[in-house]
């Protein structure tokens, strides 16, 4: 049968159900634009979290027909969209970074909005791919496609939509058996499942997918129905220990900072605030991430800070650049010290993943001529620190606090690693500084990013945030206390605990379900692969757009 005689399988269907279709380049556009703003939305405001389960369906309708460039060019445009509205506080980073004008940090930040939104234009071609050869399967094939590109494509943060839910308590529930990214599934899956509602596609198979992906949906958040009550009731019946958080509200400076005036760093502000929280009854008090205390290149600083500590009789968990010679050379951590009530400094962990270009040089950069070009842009943002090697916990009267530094809650398997399958006392710490980011919605995207972690471990979990907004959460991602962002502000909370806590499905098989979701993509592109184009005259999904 000749070209003009090739009948189209996903042309038949929409035709038939008499739905028409987005043909025209420029409505394509506006489709791919929209989607781009419906999806950074809840990135920008966290009550705006709704939009993203229906926020995909102005692009799914763009895609409808259209060639594989075509494809790739609306992801890109709605992913570029998205990553400008999700991360706009990149024009700010720079300013505060380099000190750069307002338009050189602009062209800066489009370029890293571009580039990132060419992982949803990939995912959409795969998807599109995906569509011509299995149009049967484009309920598995669209989420597969951008969870799986997503997590594939290189970049220095893992974006993952499910994120923006944690106001929606009942519906992060779930991702104590299958993550975050489990929960992207989910998501993409229920705009999936609504385009196919307006679109009324046809066929046995795809039916048959509509119906176990409904069943799918209500049991997810017939789960988080049950597991949020579940976790409330358990956490009123657990343990509690009182500590204290100091949030500073350091301004971003490119340089050290020299202590305020009446300050110093033997008694910097934030001891003068630990010793409040202490007479409040705080068993431990937190520092967030600083750029520099001094503690571990001073004996003043150290023997200041315990004989402080002994007077308060509290444990303090404070962040420092730690200095120490290996093979004669010197290098450096991000490092957390424990100094207990007695004022040895009892435990430490030092930072094992590394910001890129913020922190370490990624390979291709360190080679002649580019690592000059790298530290001339940089300047003295990137301090080249060591990675530490292992994880730790403090153990505080039966709590065994976790600590992890800033970028570090960004990657969900990590996280579980470091709370292990022995859970028993365990309590997540992040220490943060998102002031490089302005007064911006990226300290609350942070926020977000780690109350997640709580709930995919079901640990409580307080994330310290220099300039706010800091948070206790509890091991169902409700929030226990907080305090306002961009502000000064001292926090005591009376944590909850559990010693005979068990730990989640994922937390478990973190790594499994890393994989898992790659694995299915590439069964379905080797099916894809398998299945002949032309059955009985028709060529599925080959309708271009014009």
């Amino acid at each position: 049968m000749g070209s003009a005689g090739k009948l189209d399988i996903c042309f038949l269907y929409r035709r038939a159900a008499g739905l028409p279709i987005v043909r025209r380049r420029g409505q394509q556009l506006l489709l791919a634009l929209l989607s781009g703003a419906l999806l950074c939305l809840p990135w920008v405001d966290g009550s705006l979290y709704w939009t993203a389960w229906f926020g995909w369906l102005p692009l799914l309708f763009a895609l409808q027909g259209v060639s594989l460039a075509r494809a790739a060019l609306l992801g890109w445009l709605a992913g570029s969209v998205f990553y400008l509205g999700t991360a706009y506080w990149m024009v700010h980073f720079a300013v505060y970074l380099k000190g750069l004008s307002l338009p050189v940090s602009v062209l800066l930040a489009a370029l890293f909005w571009l580039y990132c939104g060419a992982a949803i234009g990939l995912g959409c071609l795969v998807y599109r791919w995906l569509a011509r050869r299995l149009p049967q399967l484009v309920l598995l094939s669209f989420p597969l496609s951008i969870v799986g590109v997503c997590a594939l494509f290189p970049g220095l943060f893992d974006i993952r939509f499910s994120e923006t839910q944690v106001a929606f308590l009942i519906a992060i529930q779930g991702a104590d058996m299958v993550g975050a990214k489990g929960m992207d599934l989910l998501i993409l899956l229920v705009n999936g499942l609504i385009f196919q509602l307006l679109v009324g596609l046809r066929g046995r198979v795809a039916s048959a997918l509509a119906g176990a992906g409904a069943v799918l949906v209500l049991g997810w958040f017939g789960y988080g129905w049950l597991a949020l009550a579940h976790w409330d009731a358990q956490v009123a019946d657990w343990q509690h220990m009182r500590v204290g958080l100091v949030q500073p509200n350091d301004a971003p400076t490119r340089r050290i900072p020299a202590p305020p005036e009446g300050y110093s760093r033997q008694y910097p502000e934030e001891m003068e605030a630990t010793s409040r929280l202490a007479a409040a009854g705080a068993r431990w008090v937190a520092w967030p991430e600083a750029r520099y205390k001094g503690y571990f290149d001073h004996q003043s600083v150290r023997q200041a800070y315990t004989d402080q500590v002994l007077a308060m009789g509290t444990d303090l968990l404070f962040h420092d650049v730690e200095t120490r010679n290996r093979h004669a050379e010197p290098i450096s951590y991000n490092t957390v010290g424990w100094l207990r009530r007695d004022g040895e400094l009892a435990g430490q962990y030092r930072k094992m993943q590394r910001v890129p270009f913020g922190e370490y040089l990624p390979a291709f950069w360190q080679l002649p001529g580019i690592s000059a070009l790298a530290h001339a842009v940089l300047g003295d943002y990137l301090r080249p620190v060591g990675a530490g090697d292992m994880h730790t916990s403090f153990a505080i009267d039966g709590m065994q606090v976790v600590p992890k530094i800033c970028y570090e809650t960004a990657f969900p398997a990590f996280i579980a690693d470091a709370v292990g399958e022995n859970v028993n006392g365990k309590v997540l710490l992040f220490v943060s500084q998102d002031n490089w980011f302005g007064e911006t919605s990226q300290p609350f995207q942070h926020r977000a990013i780690s109350i997640m972690r709580a709930v995919e471990n079901r640990v409580p979990m307080l994330h310290l945030i220099n300039n706010g907004p800091s948070v206790a959460a509890a091991p169902s991602g409700r929030p226990l206390a907080g305090t306002p962002a961009f502000s000064r502000a001292e926090l005591l909370v009376d944590l909850p605990y559990s010693v005979s806590a068990q730990p989640s499905f994922y937390g478990r098989h973190a790594g499994l379900l890393g994989q898992l979701w790659l694995v299915m993509l590439a069964a379905l592109i080797l099916l894809a692969l398998l299945t002949p184009r032309r059955q009985v005259g028709l060529t599925p999904c080959n309708c271009e757009s014009s």
